[in-house]
C-alpha cells in the first residue's frame, strides 16, 4: 500500500519548501538546456531532430499506388472465389461466401485505410 506521504512528496520538481512552483518558461528553459553553455557548435541540438526530404513522401506515394493496384487484383480474385462458391446456392455456401467477404473487409480493407492515412501524414 502506498503511503500518503509518498504521494504528496514533490519529487517531480527539485525545490525546497517555500520556493515557488516552476513556471512553464522555467521548465522549457531547463528542458532546452543541454549543459553545453549555450554554444551552438555542440551536437546536442541535432541529436533529437529528424531530417527528411520530400523524396520519401514521393517514394511512399509511388509505393502506395503500386500497393493499391495489387490490392485491386487481390479484391478481384476474392470476388471470383466468392462467385464460384455462390454457384451452389446452399445455405452453407452462402455463409462461406459472406465470411470470405467479411474477412477481406475486416483485414485487407482496414490495412489499406491505415496505410493510406499513414502515407498522407508523411511530411
Amino acid at each position: 500500500m502506498i503511503k500518503l506521504k509518498n504521494l504528496i512528496k514533490e519529487s517531480a520538481w527539485d525545490r525546497k519548501f517555500g520556493e515557488p512552483l516552476p513556471t512553464l518558461s522555467d521548465v522549457m528553459e531547463k528542458h532546452n538546456d543541454c549543459g553545453c553553455g549555450s554554444t551552438h557548435a555542440c551536437t546536442c541540438e541535432t541529436k533529437d531532430s529528424v531530417t527528411e526530404s520530400t523524396d520519401e513522401k514521393v517514394k511512399a506515394q509511388k509505393e502506395l499506388q503500386k500497393l493499391m493496384k495489387v490490392e485491386g487484383k487481390l479484391r478481384d480474385r476474392m470476388y471470383k472465389i466468392e462467385q464460384i462458391i455462390l454457384q451452389d446456392p446452399t445455405t452453407g455456401n452462402q455463409t462461406l461466401a459472406r465470411s470470405i467477404k467479411d474477412s477481406y473487409k475486416k483485414n485487407v480493407t482496414k490495412f489499406m485505410r491505415e496505410v493510406v492515412s499513414i502515407v498522407k501524414r508523411i511530411k
